[in-house]
């Protein structure tokens, strides 16, 4: 036992000893106090009756004249009560103090399990019969180490894509300016891709940061009244301003659709997949859109279909995680993070989303999104 059971155990025995002197003085003081009731009433009774028979009092006659109520409660405790009084203080003391201390010596243990990096310690299961705040605290620690093994974790594999990635920009801004350098009639055309790369690093090491921000849940959603129609409108509109020849087709139900939602970060989310449809699709092919209402799920479904070749089957779920490209799309330009971006959003807004091959060509990414506010 450690020092704070000990601490405790002689607070709360001193407690319980306080209060046995404390009850047993009071239950004195009300045993003499019907003992000066009692004297007061066999003195009246005796006077009584040597009224009624003064030749012959007689103790049965005075026994008689006193009532039942005047008798007092004989209070003599013995010695073994005194004895088993401080025997159940003892035990009942160790029992409180056990049952405070436990849990805290628990706690430190796992709490130093942690600071010396095992983030997979758990201390809940083990004070969670406790049913009280240290259960509540257990499972509170739990959680901090959950969420700082996850911090870590996505740090370190962030760490890993990063350097991977940013090598290839440098490497090309490297051979712009070693070019430039060589030929100085070609410092203009060197410039330009030195700035475009420095444009895609800035723009992957943005996305990079939103996604680990979600990783990690330290991403607080700022809710909005959404108008989803509104907002395919505007992406679409966006996306034929800058390709004026992609064939898209847009299919929107009557009524209007609203959720709540962060607004820019579910533009985001749905630009992706559907400049990733344009990407990867044929160069003459269509991109349809399709927005859907399901009063019966209670959610929003929105999908966008490609005419491309699509994924290979094992890659359906891998291509949801960062830096994952499918095979077929390593000819293409990109760093296979839109899609990562994508389903933390939906899934940060409660939903989720999913790829689908369709036949006989064709791809499909689907965005299912509960309904938080339905219009009137």
């Amino acid at each position: 036992m450690g020092r704070l059971f000990w601490k405790l155990f002689a607070a709360l025995f001193l407690a319980l000893i306080s209060t046995d002197i404390i009850v047993g003085n009071i239950a004195e003081w009300e045993l003499n106090r019907k003992l000066v009731g009692y004297h007061e009433a066999l003195h009246a009774a005796s006077d009584q009756v040597k009224a009624q028979a003064p030749t012959q009092p007689s103790n049965e006659l005075i026994a008689k004249t006193l009532s039942h109520e005047h008798l007092p409660l004989v209070f003599n405790l013995p010695v073994w009560v005194f004895v088993f009084g401080i025997l159940a203080n003892l035990v009942f003391a160790s029992l409180l103090a056990w049952a405070i201390a436990h849990p805290i010596k628990l706690l430190l243990i796992h709490l130093k399990s942690a600071a010396e990096g095992d983030l997979l310690v758990r201390v809940s299961p083990k004070i969670k019969a406790s049913y009280d705040e240290f259960s509540g605290l257990g499972q509170a620690f739990d959680l901090m180490a959950l969420r700082l093994n996850n911090m870590i974790k996505s740090q370190s594999n962030m760490m890993h894509h990063v350097s991977h990635e940013l090598r290839s920009p440098l490497a090309r801004i490297q051979m712009a300016v070693g070019l430039a350098m060589q030929n100085p009639q070609k410092i203009q055309s060197s410039l330009q891709r030195v700035e475009l790369e420095a444009v895609r690093m800035e723009r992957m090491i943005s996305e990079l940061l939103e996604i680990f921000r979600f990783e990690s849940d330290i991403h607080k959603l700022q809710k909005v009244e959404v108008d989803l129609q509104a907002l395919l409108t505007g992406i679409v509109g966006d996306v034929l301003f800058e390709k004026h020849d992609a064939k898209i087709r847009l299919l929107m139900p009557d009524e209007p659709v609203i959720l709540d939602g962060q607004l820019e970060l579910l533009q985001r989310a749905i630009d992706n997949v559907i400049r990733n449809a344009l990407k990867y699709g044929p160069v003459d092919g269509e991109v349809t859109i399709e927005l859907q209402h399901s009063q019966r799920t209670g959610e929003i479904i929105l999908e966008v279909q490609d005419q491309g070749q699509g994924v290979e089957p094992q890659e359906l779920e891998q291509i949801f995680k960062p830096f994952v490209r499918g095979r077929r799309a390593s000819q293409v330009e990109g760093h296979g993070i839109g899609l990562a971006m994508t389903k933390h959003i939906v899934e940060a807004h409660g939903g989720f989303v999913n790829a689908t091959n369709l036949s006989p060509d064709g791809f499909m990414i689907r965005i299912h999104l509960p309904i938080q506010q339905e219009t009137t």
